[in-house]
């Protein structure tokens, strides 16, 4: 089945989108958003999922995805956007599109939904913690081990704080770019009412509201504890020594 209503959870890694994707897949009716076209350099979607061909890979991921009630969803990271773009434009019937054309084509005008975080140095945190643990999402009903213990580095930490920045900047100019308004969904928000939260999405997509939509508690479990708090206190306080220790040598140069 092709979609008669299409959107992309466009995010950054470590914003909630596996929470939002829980939300809205049991609403029953906004589809079952993944990150269906994510792709590693060099690597391909049919090679991933043993597809025939790219084109076929797309047209089969919007035929099983799409409810039945003709909706479909998915999410896109900025870390590969541009990959997933190149990718689709080496399909020879979208070989001349770009962008947001391009999405408009493959994915039949879709709309956007752009899930941020406010807090980026508990994000950074969050994304530091998970590349060592190994775990991104955790399940109730299905504890995940961690592969390992995480230790602490505040340049690890700097460094995504700069990348979260950067691509969110990549996705506020994207829209900014192509004349498109999202609708601006913050992790914060989420976690404080999953209602909410779904019904801004289904009045944004014009499905009507079920009146007696219930929201079940989400299949994924927060992640944030007491260590990360710590991680992410102690990074402020050593980002403010340094950017104080850089001030004062500022003001000697310039005696």
């Amino acid at each position: 089945m092709n979609p008669a209503i299409s959107y992309i959870i466009t995010s950054v890694q470590r914003s909630g989108t596996h929470l939002l994707c829980s939300i809205l897949r049991s609403t029953g009716i906004a589809a079952s958003p993944e990150e269906h076209f994510l792709c590693k350099p060099g690597e391909t979607w049919e090679k991933r999922w043993g597809a025939p061909s790219r084109l076929a890979y797309v047209q089969n991921v919007l035929r099983q995805k799409t409810t039945a009630n003709g909706v479909f969803g998915t999410v896109v990271m900025w870390s590969y956007f541009e990959r997933m773009l190149q990718m689709l434009q080496e399909i020879p019937a979208y070989k001349n599109l770009n962008g947001a054309q391009l999405l408009a084509a493959v994915f039949r005008n879709p709309k956007y939904i752009w899930m941020r975080r406010r807090n980026h140095v508990e994000q950074a945190v969050s994304w530091a913690m998970a590349c060592q643990t190994g775990i991104w999402s955790q399940k109730a009903e299905k504890k995940t081990h961690p592969r390992a213990i995480p230790k602490f580095d505040f340049k690890v930490i700097d460094e995504w704080c700069n990348r979260i920045a950067a691509h969110d900047d990549g996705w506020a100019n994207y829209f900014r770019e192509n004349q498109i308004e999202p609708l601006i969904l913050f992790y914060e928000d989420v976690v404080t009412s999953h209602r909410i939260a779904a019904e801004r999405i289904l009045e944004f997509l014009e499905l009507p509201l079920p009146p007696d939509l219930e929201i079940p508690p989400p299949a994924v479990e927060k992640q944030a504890n007491q260590i990360s708090h710590e991680w992410a206190a102690c990074y402020l306080k050593l980002k403010k020594a340094k950017t104080d220790r850089l001030a004062r040598i500022l003001r000697r140069m310039r005696a």
